[in-house]
């Protein structure tokens, strides 16, 4: 019996939705509403986070992948499209990458194809010494409203204080071991590119978490592309632009069969 939590709605064509960095299944509360009326809709918490334990190893994004292919072989989802925010693109594209044909089609949610750079895994590496030393509380205080665009701040403000208030209640020792496991991803480029089912972005012009060039640079690779440009829009367009991103993610489902 598998120990994730999950959330399972509608019926019809299975979409499966990964979660972010310190996030919960919530973040997908909305689109789970709008779009299961029309799909099977399938949110977990991914180890670690909300209801779910975290692995008792020291794991990589691939071994997640791997327990979330072993959960949604325990409830009897074979063939299905995954669609993954930000940390959850990260562990889609390791699913493709390892279990490419049980993918009708691949969402990247404010996410990228690409392994971190120097720069990057500096900051990640930065980010465990100070988790350790601060705790989770005080990293999600400034951490949870730098993933949204700054002029969307104050209308959104009781959605992250909601946000705030869940993220802090995630163990350390996820926060600390999901830092390491990014960080020591590899770049998915090439099975991108092999991959053969459509493939979902959509990108924040204004995302200081996956800049606007870097989104740009990507969007290219896959063989059937679906792309979003959501303007005005940081690293969270399901609560940014919700009604542009759930409308866009039910049309690019049309197209997975």
């Amino acid at each position: 019996m598998s120990s994730i939590f999950y959330n399972d709605t509608g019926e019809g064509l299975p979409v499966v939705f990964l979660h972010g960095y310190c996030e919960t299944s919530d973040i997908w509360t909305g689109v789970q509403n709008q779009l299961s009326g029309k799909f099977r809709v399938i949110t977990v918490d991914l180890p670690g986070f909300g209801g779910s334990p975290l692995l008792t190893y020291e794991f990589s994004l691939d071994d997640v992948a791997i327990e979330i292919k072993n959960f949604l072989d325990s409830i009897g989802i074979k063939r299905f499209v995954l669609i993954g925010h930000s940390m959850g693109g990260y562990i889609a594209l390791a699913f493709s990458r390892l279990f490419e044909d049980q993918l009708l089609g691949l969402g990247l949610f404010h996410s990228n194809i690409f392994e971190d750079d120097k720069a990057k895994k500096e900051i990640r590496t930065k980010l465990m010494d100070f988790i350790k030393k601060n705790g989770v509380k005080t990293f999600v205080k400034t951490f949870v409203p730098s993933l949204f665009f700054s002029e969307n701040i104050n209308s959104l403000s009781e959605i992250i204080g909601s946000l705030k208030k869940s993220a802090a209640q995630t163990p350390a020792e996820s926060v600390i071991q999901y830092a390491r496991a990014m960080r020591d991803r590899k770049g998915s480029e090439m099975s991108i590119q092999n991959f053969s089912q459509p493939v979902m972005f959509i990108i924040g012009e204004k995302d200081t978490s996956v800049p606007f060039q870097k989104s740009l640079d990507q969007i290219s690779i896959p063989k059937n592309t679906h792309v979003l440009r959501l303007s005005d829009t940081g690293h969270m367009g399901m609560f940014e632009k919700s009604i542009e991103s759930t409308r866009f993610i039910e049309g690019f489902l049309s197209f997975c069969k």
